[in-house]
């Protein structure tokens, strides 16, 4: 009965969605039929009413001044929603970027809003040039009797008036950030992006742009989102160049503004969906977009720790991870190579910045990198790996962090012994090394832990050869200290 309940949920919700997706693509087609389902609607339920009362029958007089003051008001009205819709389009446009003006410009509210009325306005007017004598009846205009074309003219009035709910609804509705970057993502397509001379991009990045400097996180957030998802539906293998490089030197930018203003969370937000970017690329086997994604990474990755923002460097850290083991597992060593050198880049400027979380994240992630690297026999990145956390340790035991040298000791025995298993030899010896100088540079309780931690596991034959290894480069770095 719940698991029923859960799919009715989910079919709804997937409905909305989809109904939310088309109104958003095909906005005039959306808009002019849900006026048009109002007016007919409203019509039928007052004519029902119009008969089953008898209220056709008008006074000429009453009939006179009712049009008249009807078609004041309805003036008066529509005048003042137009400078009021102007007066919101200007504040908005102050607010985000003069580029939103051409959202209003291309919504159909205002100008389905200004047809219906000037329609209305018209056709009273029409009505009460027709009047004349006393009895209506026998007047007609468009072959009926005037009484009924006072009736429709009260009628659709009546109507105007209460579209104005619609109306004011939905341009609330417009006002909402998340709006106006949904609509001006919509326009980005992948003949207006390879256009050299527009940018569809730009618009939302402005936006963006003014979210960083109020600190508004959630603009910050919809915002990337919308482009990152609106440039993986339209890339493609024969323009992938073109747009991954336009889309990443905006990412680059933002990223390079947030870390400016010291927004830990904007920044990463950046790194996020500059990740999220790469691996959709990666998925679809679009290398160049990946290859132009991990650039703005290790771009944004480096100012950001440079800066000192814990959060987007272990964030930036987690990505690099991922690319790390990724192209492991598919055998690339010099992709491999690159997220390992990043990672040294990364971990020893927090290590220098003395962001001990972020450094310790380091350690784990290159840890994990040299063992991926080390079961797909890849000499260079295990190594590189191994020498990267022994340059580390050395700052960290500078430094006196307390927790961090047994991060970067357990991710050098992992990474020697999974080199041991594979027989490379000079990852293996740069593995021992690197944890033998770690521990003769280490003061006399860290030492004491680090050899404790790493005698600690020696159940298999790898692991024990390793540790002789390590005791021989332990031994020859005490003699020639």
């Amino acid at each position: 009965m719940q698991d029923e309940k859960e799919g009715s949920t989910l079919s709804v919700k997937t409905i909305k969605e989809k109904v939310r997706d088309w109104e958003s693509r095909h906005l005039l087609a959306a808009r002019f039929l849900e006026y048009s389902l109002f007016v007919v609607l409203f019509s039928f339920a007052a004519g029902l009413a119009f008969t089953f009362f008898d209220l056709f029958h008008t006074d000429v007089d009453s009939a006179r001044y009712m049009l008249s003051a009807l078609v004041q008001s309805q003036a008066a009205i529509i005048a003042i929603v137009i400078s009021l819709t102007l007066i919101a389009v200007q504040l908005t446009a102050s607010a985000y970027s003069p580029r939103v003006i051409r959202i209003f410009l291309k919504n159909p509210d205002m100008w389905l809003l200004l047809a219906f009325y000037g329609v209305s306005i018209s056709y009273g007017l029409l009505v009460l040039k027709m009047i004349r004598g006393e009895d209506l009846r026998n007047i007609l205009l468009f072959g009926y009797p005037l009484e009924y074309h006072i009736v429709s003219v009260y009628l659709y009035g009546g109507i105007t008036f209460l579209m104005l709910f619609f109306y004011t609804r939905n341009i609330i509705n417009l006002l909402n950030p998340s709006t106006i970057i949904n609509r001006l993502a919509n326009e980005i397509t992948k003949d207006i992006i390879l256009n050299p001379n527009e940018d569809p991009v730009q618009p939302i990045v402005d936006i963006i742009h003014g979210s960083i400097m109020k600190y508004d996180l959630e603009t910050t957030r919809v915002g990337l989102k919308a482009v990152t998802d609106q440039v993986l539906e339209i890339i493609g293998p024969d323009d992938e160049k073109r747009i991954s490089e336009r889309f990443c030197d905006h990412l680059t930018r933002v990223g390079r503004l947030a870390i400016s203003r010291e927004d830990d969370e904007s920044t990463k937000e950046v790194i996020m969906n500059s990740e999220d970017f790469r691996k959709s690329t990666a998925e679809k086997g679009l290398e160049g977009a990946a290859s132009q994604a991990t650039e703005s990474l290790e771009t944004v990755g480096k100012a950001a720790v440079k800066k000192g923002l814990e959060g987007a460097t272990s964030q930036a850290t987690k990505a690099f991870e991922t690319i790390g083991k990724a192209a492991a597992v598919e055998g690339l060593e010099d992709t491999t190579e690159t997220a390992v050198r990043t990672l040294e880049t990364i971990g020893k400027v927090a290590a220098m910045k003395k962001l001990e979380v972020a450094t310790g994240g380091v350690a784990l992630a290159l840890g994990d990198v040299g063992i991926a690297a080390a079961e797909k026999e890849l000499k260079f990145a295990t190594g590189g790996a191994a020498k990267s956390l022994g340059d580390i340790g050395k700052i960290v035991v500078e430094k006196g962090f307390e927790g961090v040298p047994l991060l970067v000791a357990l991710s050098l025995r992992n990474i020697g012994e999974a080199a041991t298993e594979k027989e490379l030899i000079a990852a293996t010896w740069r593995a021992a090394k690197s944890l033998a100088e770690l521990t003769i540079f280490s003061d006399e309780t860290v030492k004491d832990d680090i050899q404790n931690y790493v005698f600690k596991k020696q159940d298999s034959e790898s692991s024990q050869k390793f540790m002789k290894l390590y005791e021989q480069e332990l031994e020859k770095l005490r003699a020639e200290k």
